[in-house]
């Protein structure tokens, strides 16, 4: 609605578990038998738009709600909202580092005159289940809670519960190692100062890209090795081709074998005409025998 003093009538009913029952939560015009709930609010947001507002939302405002508008005597809304309450609060996330004491509170808005909150409990979140302190580390003090000395275990979800007032409040909050923490934790060494942990990630890295540009480099080399050489046998033999086609003697001519020249035998009558020749030579020499 957008005027307020528009002639509306308005009622807020909450149904009990039992939909035959109802409350009115809140009337307008206000009715003496109807009593606004306490944290209950009829007025205008920033817009100018007039608004139910439920102040101060708790676990016992769960639950479903009619709204109920009329303008005269007609009907103009009529609508049923379904109001769910969250467990907890959410608090701002706490960030604490290792080996520090760390303190968790939960707030606490006291009015004047009013008593301080009772059953106050605390608890560690597992998993969305609670879990028990580790008493040797940890002191509860009314809303806080201490941690003596912080280790990555001590990281998590922590709750908070309290009565105020007859009103349940439960809060929870986030606690965290530092980001740059934890990651120096994880690689210490023992006996090495973060500066010598550097340097031998740096030593380990330039090790890496030499031994990549070694092996490269040996490759490219035994490539290159290997074409030389293969081009080197290809010339060779071409040259050998070369020089036998060059040395071949023209045709007629005599041929050598392993250094020995073939030479044509002399035909029978060129021999008897030497024989006799030698013969004629010396015509006074006779034959004669020799005995031994």
């Amino acid at each position: 609605m957008t005027d307020k003093d528009t002639c509306f009538r308005v009622k807020l009913i909450k149904h009990a578990t039992d939909s035959s029952q109802m409350k009115v939560i809140l009337a307008r015009p206000e009715i003496s038998k109807f009593k606004d709930a306490q944290h209950v609010k009829w007025q205008a947001d920033k817009n100018g738009q007039m608004s139910i507002t439920l102040t101060k939302s708790q676990k016992s405002d769960e639950g479903l709600y009619g709204c109920e508008i009329w303008k005269g005597w007609d009907s103009i809304l009529v609508k049923n909202i379904s109001l769910k309450v969250k467990d907890c609060k959410n608090l701002q996330p706490v960030k604490a580092a290792l080996s520090t004491p760390v303190t968790l509170t939960c707030p606490v808005d006291i009015a004047a005159g009013q008593q301080g909150p009772s059953n106050i409990s605390w608890a560690m979140l597992k998993g969305g289940n609670p879990v028990p302190f580790n008493s040797k580390s940890v002191a509860i003090n009314g809303t806080s809670v201490t941690i003596q000395s912080m280790n990555n275990t001590d990281s998590g979800w922590y709750r908070c519960n309290y009565m105020l007032d007859k009103t349940q409040h439960c809060f929870e909050i986030n606690l965290l190692v530092p980001e740059e923490e934890q990651v120096l934790v994880d690689t210490t060494v023992p006996g090495l100062k973060t500066s010598e942990i550097n340097l031998e990630r740096d030593k380990n890295g330039i090790s890496e890209v030499f031994l990549a540009v070694v092996v490269a480099s040996v490759i490219t080399a035994i490539a290159i090795m290997t074409a030389l050489m293969g081009l080197f046998i290809y010339c060779r033999r071409n040259s050998q081709r070369v020089t036998q086609q060059t040395q071949r003697p023209p045709a007629g001519s005599p041929i050598e074998y392993g250094g020995y020249e073939i030479v044509n035998t002399l035909s029978e009558n060129c021999t008897n005409d030497r024989f006799n020749s030698l013969y004629q030579h010396f015509p006074d020499e006779s034959l004669c025998t020799f005995w031994n």
